[in-house]
């Protein structure tokens, strides 16, 4: 189902700045961040901002079937956005509130620029993992464990960053050979009590305890457990984990172009990634001279597998494809 399009807009201050019309945005962040970021974007130019939450799986989906439809995609791992360049969906821009940004977090064409990083983690429930005598899992291995049978939360590929991130991962692991990381997920399936839309679904059935390990973003269990779900601890993988450059892009086919940019620009600049300290999104903001908010998970201190952004984009389909077919179509399968 798809979300519905909530208003930001101020027309009282609709003339702010001397800033006019209108701009769509694909919001791919947690539905807390999308809300904030539009409404203080509208506030402070005039600019009447909607937006979409959607996954950027679905996005892409959307981009395909609605040219037009969004002018800026906010949100969501580069490679997913380096697969709209691909499809001559995406216009190229540099935006000048990125010049101190590291290299790691922009594209050298201007396809993307990335605005927020997190990690992929295990988010479990104490009281669950106290149950059945376990800790808090240190290893991919940990979450084949039998005891953890229909126990273990998974974002589907096709729909969720997080999963797909998860299989580039594994493949990552395993000196990049992709069939060794569908065959953990086929050795993972029988542990799998649901593979859902997104990853912060996960999150929230660990917290009342319907799994007992989530595979999901470091972010996003911290925000679940700033939430209420205070059970909720998070752990990383020994061996390394994928992590996401939240990106952001201008889309070709959109109609108000002059806002795209001008909203690129001010999800950039360093005031508006300061606001990220006080949206609960638990993201790390990539501005250098951003304030990185209370609780954020520290991204220094996780160990990260190599992630070439390119290769995670081409190899997608084929692994979105094998998982379909090897995997959730298996007798086990939720």
């Amino acid at each position: 189902m798809l979300v519905p399009m909530a208003a930001c807009g101020s027309s009282s201050s609709s003339s702010a700045k001397g800033n006019t019309g209108s701009v769509s945005i694909a919001c791919s962040q947690q539905e807390d961040f999308c809300q904030a970021m539009t409404r203080a974007f509208s506030k402070e130019t005039g600019i009447k901002t909607t937006y979409v939450r959607l996954g950027a799986g679905e996005v892409l989906a959307r981009l395909a079937t609605n040219p037009g439809e969004f002018d800026v995609w906010a949100g969501g791992q580069a490679e997913n956005h380096l697969l709209a360049q691909d499809k001559g969906w995406i216009e190229n821009y540099k935006s000048s509130a990125a010049s101190n940004y590291p290299a790691s977090y922009k594209d050298t064409t201007g396809s993307w620029t990335g605005f927020y990083t997190d990690s992929i983690a295990f988010c479990s429930s104490k009281s669950e993992l106290k149950k059945k005598n376990l800790k808090a899992p240190t290893s991919w291995n940990d979450l084949l464990s039998p005891a953890l049978k229909k126990s273990v939360g998974m974002p589907h590929p096709a729909t969720a960053g997080v999963g797909y991130m998860a299989m580039y991962t594994q493949a990552v692991l395993h000196n990049g050979d992709e069939q060794q990381s569908v065959n953990y997920f086929k050795q993972l399936n029988p542990n799998v009590m649901q593979y859902s839309k997104s990853a912060a679904t996960g999150t929230e059935q660990a917290g009342r305890g319907e799994v007992t390990v989530a595979i999901a973003l470091d972010s996003d269990c911290e925000k679940a457990i700033q939430a209420g779900y205070n059970d909720l601890v998070t752990s990383y993988p020994k061996e390394g984990t994928g992590y996401e450059v939240g990106a952001v892009s201008v889309l070709k086919n959109g109609h108000n172009k002059a806002n795209a940019k001008k909203f690129t620009d001010w999800i950039l600049g360093t005031k508006a990634q300061n606001l990220y300290a006080g949206v609960p999104s638990f993201a790390a903001p990539t501005n250098p001279k951003a304030t990185i908010g209370k609780n954020v998970p520290n991204q220094d201190k996780v160990k990260k597998v190599k992630w070439d952004m390119r290769k995670a984009a081409d190899s997608r389909d084929a692994f979105i494809k094998a998982f379909e077919s090897e995997v959730s179509s298996s007798k086990d399968a939720k």
